[in-house]
């Protein structure tokens, strides 16, 4: 921690006032002519394309994508001990679903610590996250393949990893099924809503639990439109992540991609109300303390550069971000 009190460093600091990420203007221009004139695009197809799957279905938020996958799973399930959405063990556990944990390291999973838990609990699915405490990438093709030698299902949260550039990520040929929100601020960007992509046909089998979940036509059109822009998104944080993660010393998982940046702190509250002072983005937060089970178990701060207008990364930005951060932490 810096010797300097907070006072201290907000005086020699200037603040930093970056944008917060929003829709894009063509976003919201699909949206008006969705409600006008029910001109209503095809996002489903647009998802089957970026996954690779055969089937697509848009629904009203990411954690209905989780409910309706484990509506459909038979048996015991197996989540990360940290860096995954809170909602894989909260969800199932509502349906009454048995649900274990499996060590990580700093929320990456080894595969052959995943092969032993799937022989020790007899786990039918596993969920993970693209990006573990999103900053720092799964191994999603070794874990694919542990799965199907023990004939699980691999169910992939590509939130922040829609159109992955290299195709290693929120890709069908890997995970049976991939879920994502498409909230805010996601990668793909649209406000609301989330998806299901898989090629096994009973996970997208239409009944009143996929009728309930549907998303209205207004998040089809954002999503719609937000696809379009998601490479771009994902590719400019990813950019602006291993620029940071060079920078800022002790940030976990250094050479890993990822769409925030953690790094070790004693005092992370305190750090966090300090930095929120120091960096703004339109009044909104780019900073969670940690130990979270959704980034990982020590004691940290969390950039949240993924929350961040893509056009704002610029170079001098990234570098001012980085001198305040370090002046802190």
């Amino acid at each position: 921690m810096n010797s300097e009190t907070p006072a201290e460093m907000m005086e020699d600091l200037e603040p930093l006032r970056l944008r917060f990420r929003e829709p894009s203007p063509e976003t919201k221009r699909a949206i008006c002519k969705a409600a006008l004139y029910r001109e209503i695009p095809d996002p489903e197809k647009k998802i089957r394309r970026i996954t690779g799957h055969r089937y697509a279905r848009l629904l009203s938020s990411g954690n209905a994508a989780i409910l309706l996958t484990v509506s459909r799973l038979d048996g015991p399930i197996l989540v990360p001990d940290q860096g995954g959405w809170r909602g894989f063990k909260r969800i199932p556990e509502i349906l009454g679903r048995e649900v274990f944990t499996v060590k990580t390291e700093m929320g990456i999973i080894d595969p052959e610590v995943l092969e032993s838990r799937l022989e020790d609990t007899g786990a039918r699915a596993v969920f993970v996250t693209s990006f573990a405490g999103y900053t720092a990438e799964q191994p999603i093709a070794e874990l694919s393949d542990i799965c199907r030698s023990h004939d699980a299902i691999l169910v992939e949260d590509a939130s922040g990893s829609v159109s992955d550039p290299l195709e290693r990520l929120c890709n069908g040929k890997k995970s049976h099924i991939i879920i994502a929100s498409t909230g805010s601020p996601k990668t793909v960007n649209a406000g609301g809503g989330g998806f299901i992509s898989t090629s096994i046909p009973e996970f997208v089998q239409q009944d009143m639990l996929l009728s309930a979940l549907k998303a209205d036509p207004y998040v089809r059109a954002a999503v719609a439109a937000e696809l379009d822009v998601a490479r771009r998104n994902l590719t400019e944080t990813l950019r602006a992540c291993s620029y940071l993660k060079e920078k800022l010393e002790g940030a976990f998982h250094p050479e890993k991609r990822g769409i925030n940046v953690i790094i070790p702190s004693s005092t992370p509250r305190e750090d966090v109300k300090t930095l929120r002072k120091l960096i703004t983005a339109d009044g909104r937060s780019i900073f969670t303390a940690c130990p979270s089970p959704d980034r990982i178990l020590e004691s940290a701060v969390a950039v949240e550069v993924k929350n961040l207008d893509v056009g704002c990364l610029t170079h001098e930005n990234l570098e001012r971000m980085a001198e305040i951060i370090s002046s802190v932490i």
